[in-house]
């Protein structure tokens, strides 16, 4: 279960920037940075995620490859499992594992169902990476940091934590989210980040 756990949030969750030191980066107009943010929807990354839940926790490498609503994406954890991979769409989802037998599910929300009985807010963190709220859901809870990113955000019974900020490219994009809801919590910290060249 700790091994499906890392990889469904891996799945979610992914995308901050840890780039070479530079420049505080500023946000001077915050509906326009939201708003270019959420044409930013193809990428490849490289991260570590760490879990904890009540009863398990652990950390997991991985490499994400993000076109328009198809992913691809390749998980390392020091769990044993070997190489996993999943990829899909908004319409189905695809996991395999060395040596085990593929899961299907129609689509990523009902795979986060299928292996632990609810599902996973899917759509709401396809933003939250960005360091965006999710447009179609209503936020309790938002603060900015004094350089215009967000800073806090609760959203879908989430609470969040966004640090980091550096600009990749034209992009301002967090280096660390925090998350936790009830007994869930993750920390998610992006070690390369490359928007694709279509979004520049």
């Amino acid at each position: 279960m700790r091994l499906f756990v890392l990889i469904l949030a891996t799945l979610f969750l992914g995308a901050c920037a840890s780039q070479a030191p530079g420049p505080n980066p500023v946000v001077t107009d915050w509906q326009q940075h939201q708003s270019a943010l959420q044409t930013l929807e193809s990428w490849q990354l490289e991260g570590k995620l760490g879990y904890r839940d009540s009863r398990d926790g652990g950390s997991a490498w991985l490499n994400w490859q993000q076109t328009s609503n198809s992913f691809k994406l390749q998980l390392n954890g020091p769990f044993g499992a070997g190489a996993t991979q999943i990829l899909g769409d908004d319409q189905h989802a695809e996991l395999h594992r060395s040596g085990k037998e593929t899961i299907y599910s129609p689509s990523p929300a009902a795979l986060t169902e299928q292996l632990f009985g609810w599902p996973w807010p899917v759509d709401e963190l396809h933003y939250w990476i960005r360091g965006i709220p999710a447009p179609h859901t209503a936020q309790d809870v938002s603060s900015h940091n004094i350089d215009g990113t967000l800073a806090t955000l609760s959203q879908a019974n989430w609470q969040l934590q966004f640090s980091g900020y550096q600009q990749v490219g034209r992009w301002i994009l967090p280096g660390r989210i925090r998350g936790h809801s009830g007994e869930y919590s993750f920390t998610l910290v992006i070690k390369q980040w490359y928007p694709n060249m279509e979004n520049h």
